[in-house]
C-alpha cells in the first residue's frame, strides 16, 4: 500500500476531528454523548425557528402602527432584525465565556446592576407612567432584564455553595432572600410589581430544587401575599387592573380594553385562523400588538391548532432543558441550567396566561417572539450560557 495513502487518511481524520470539535462545542461535548448533542441541536433550531416566526409577526402586527408613528412600516421589523443579528454574536460569545470567572465576579456584577437599578427611577426613560428604560446611543434597554443573567448566576453560585445549610432559615435561606428583597424594592420603585411577582416565584422554585424546606417557602409565600394585598390596595390603577382581570367588561373602554381585544382576537381565530395578514385586531384595536400581546395576533391569524403547536414547541424546549440539567454533576452548572429553564417556563406561562385572560395583565414579553431588543439579546445570552454549562460531563446516558 502506498505511503501517501496513510498521509491522506491522517489529514482526513484530523479535519474530521476539528469539525466534530466545533460542532461539539455548539451542540455537545464528547463522542459518547451523541444523544445530548442531538437534544441541544434540537433546542437551538427550535428557538431559531421561533425567532423567525417572531420576526414575521412583528412585521405583520406593527407595520401600520410603525407607519403612523414612525412614518416607516418596517421600523420595528428592521430594529428587531438588527437586534437578532446582535443576539447571535452575544450567543456565540456566551458559548465560550469562562463560567468560573462569571461565578467569581457574580457578587460584583450584581452589585453594579443594583446600583444601576437605583439610578433608573431618577434618570430612566419614562413610558406609560413607569421608568424602566435607559437610553444609550439612540437605543433604549431595560436594566432589569439583565437580572435574568446576573441574579441567576449569583443564586446558582450561592445555592451550590450553601446547599447543605439552605435548609437552615437563618444561615442559608434568609441571606439570599435579603438580596431578593432589595431587588424587589428597586423594581417596585420603577414601578414594576409584575417583575417582583415573577422573581419571587422564580426564586422559590429555584431554592426548592436546591433543597430548601417547604415550610420556609410557605412562610415567604404568606408574607408575600400579605404584601401583595397592600401593594395593590395602595395604588388605584392596580385595583382597576385586578378588577379588569375579574370582569373586563366592568370597564370596557379603560382597564379592561386590552384584555377584551385580546380575547376577541382569540375568538376570531377559531380553530384554523382568519389567515396570515388577515387579522383585524392589529388595526389599532389591540394597542402595540407587536409587544406583549403578539400571541393574540398569532392566535387570530393562525388559529387554535397552530397556536397550540407554537406553545407545544416552547414546552418541548423547556422539557429538554430540564432533561439535560438532570444529568449534570456540577451543582453550579446545574443551577444555571434549571434556572434558565424556569425563566423560560414562567415567561411563556405568564405571557400566554395574560393574553387569554387566565392571569392579570402583566407586561411580559413572549421569549424570542415579542418585539424587544434587550429581551431578545438577553434570551440568546441565556441560551448560550445553557449550552456552555451543559458541556460538563454527566453521570449517565440521557434517556
Amino acid at each position: 500500500m502506498r505511503p501517501d495513502y496513510f498521509m491522506i487518511n491522517k489529514v482526513k481524520f484530523f479535519l474530521r476531528g476539528r469539525s466534530n470539535s466545533l460542532r461539539g462545542y455548539l451542540f455537545g461535548l464528547s463522542s459518547n454523548s451523541e444523544l445530548l448533542r442531538r437534544e441541544r441541536r434540537t433546542i437551538f433550531f427550535l428557538i431559531f425557528s421561533l425567532t423567525l416566526v417572531g420576526l414575521l409577526f412583528i412585521y405583520e402586527s406593527s407595520s401600520l402602527y410603525a407607519l403612523k408613528y414612525q412614518n416607516n412600516p418596517a421600523y420595528f421589523f428592521k430594529k428587531q432584525i438588527l437586534f437578532f443579528i446582535l443576539s447571535l454574536f452575544f450567543f456565540y460569545g456566551s458559548l465560550f465565556i469562562d463560567l468560573n470567572f462569571l461565578r467569581q465576579q457574580s457578587k460584583k456584577i450584581l452589585l453594579f446592576l443594583i446600583i444601576v437599578l437605583i439610578i433608573v427611577p431618577f434618570f430612566g426613560q419614562k413610558s406609560g407612567g413607569a421608568s424602566r428604560w435607559v437610553e444609550l446611543g439612540g437605543f433604549s434597554f431595560q436594566p432589569s432584564e439583565l437580572l435574568k443573567i446576573f441574579f441567576l448566576i449569583y443564586c446558582a453560585d450561592y445555592c451550590s455553595r450553601k446547599e447543605r445549610i439552605l435548609k437552615n432559615l437563618n444561615y442559608g435561606f434568609i441571606p439570599v432572600g435579603l438580596v431578593l428583597t432589595l431587588i424587589c424594592l428597586l423594581l417596585l420603585a420603577q414601578p414594576d410589581l409584575g417583575s417582583v411577582v415573577f422573581w419571587i416565584i422564580w426564586f422559590l422554585i429555584f431554592v426548592y430544587l436546591y433543597g430548601a424546606k417547604l415550610k420556609h417557602i410557605a412562610i415567604i409565600v404568606s408574607g408575600c401575599l400579605v404584601s401583595f394585598f397592600f401593594l395593590v390596595k395602595m395604588y388605584p390603577y392596580r385595583v382597576r387592573r385586578i378588577a379588569a382581570y375579574l370582569d373586563p367588561f366592568s370597564d370596557p373602554q379603560g382597564s379592561g380594553f386590552q384584555i377584551i381585544q385580546s380575547q376577541l382576537a382569540y375568538s376570531r381565530g377559531g380553530l384554523f385562523g382568519v389567515g396570515l395578514g388577515e387579522g383585524k385586531q392589529k388595526l389599532f384595536f389591540l394597542p402595540a400588538a407587536h409587544t406583549d400581546f403578539i400571541f393574540s395576533i398569532i392566535a387570530e391569524e393562525l388559529g387554535l391548532i397552530l397556536s397550540l403547536g407554537i406553545v407545544s414547541i416552547f414546552f418541548l424546549i423547556i422539557h429538554k432543558m430540564f432533561k439535560i440539567s438532570k444529568f449534570i454533576n456540577d451543582k453550579f452548572r446545574k443551577g444555571i441550567l434549571f434556572g434558565i429553564a424556569i425563566i423560560f417556563f414562567l415567561e411563556v406561562f405568564i405571557n400566554i396566561g395574560v393574553t387569554c385572560g387566565l392571569l392579570p395583565t402583566k407586561g411580559m414579553s413572549l421569549p424570542f417572539i415579542s418585539y424587544g431588543g434587550t429581551n431578545l439579546v438577553v434570551h440568546y445570552i441565556l441560551l448560550g450560557l445553557f449550552f456552555n454549562a451543559s458541556k460538563e460531563p454527566f453521570r449517565n446516558k440521557v434517556n
